[in-house]
């Protein structure tokens, strides 16, 4: 539970400290993941800048710039592409699990920080060398954890932080957000 709160912590400060100066200059790594829509389908704001897209799959590319009206001339082939075109604060990665340790060796040595999907990687041996990078390059590596971002456990840090609630002990959260869908379950009998 630290770990978590730290983390909020982190994103938290690292957000306001951009939002404050100028916005993040974020890079989308791969498309694949369907959590890549919040990003896409995100309202502009002034806090972060989509500046461009890895994505080797240029039919998925042209599909989401239809669907979400990005264009085209921002999608790269390679991460160096879109790293030297761009220069980017931060890379967030919506591919493959399996890429979540290339898209960290590619950014991490350029002092770029990094937020990736759940799971961190695909193995304990492959978590080990991102939190290697992370710390050895001064970057922040970040999962991406819904949750993390709800403002009532946000509230709830800085409660902590300011000593307002006490010392932790315990923390048991039950969250939930509206699903794309409506869920009917069957009645009980």
């Amino acid at each position: 539970m630290k770990t978590i709160l730290t983390l909020i912590g982190i994103l938290t400060l690292s957000i306001t400290s951009f939002s404050q100066e100028k916005p993040l200059k974020l890079g989308i790594a791969g498309l694949t993941h369907g959590h890549v829509g919040w990003i896409l389908g995100r309202e502009h704001q002034p806090d972060i800048n989509m500046v461009g897209i890895f994505e080797q799959n240029k039919e998925l590319a042209q599909r989401l710039s239809k669907q979400y009206g990005f264009s085209m001339d921002i999608v790269y082939d390679s991460m160096e592409e879109l790293i030297k075109a761009t220069k980017p604060d931060a890379v967030a990665a919506f591919g493959n699990i399996k890429d979540h340790l290339s898209v960290v060796e590619t950014c991490a040595p350029k002092g770029i920080h990094v937020m990736v999907e759940k799971p961190l990687a695909v193995s304990l041996e492959d978590a080990k060398k991102m939190e290697a990078l992370a710390k050895n390059h001064g970057i922040h590596l970040l999962t991406n954890y819904e949750t993390s971002w709800y403002e009532t456990n946000v509230k709830a840090k800085n409660l902590l932080d300011e000593g307002k609630i006490g010392g932790l002990r315990k923390a048991i959260i039950r969250d939930g957000h509206k699903d794309p869908k409506k869920l009917v379950f069957p009645k009980s009998s």
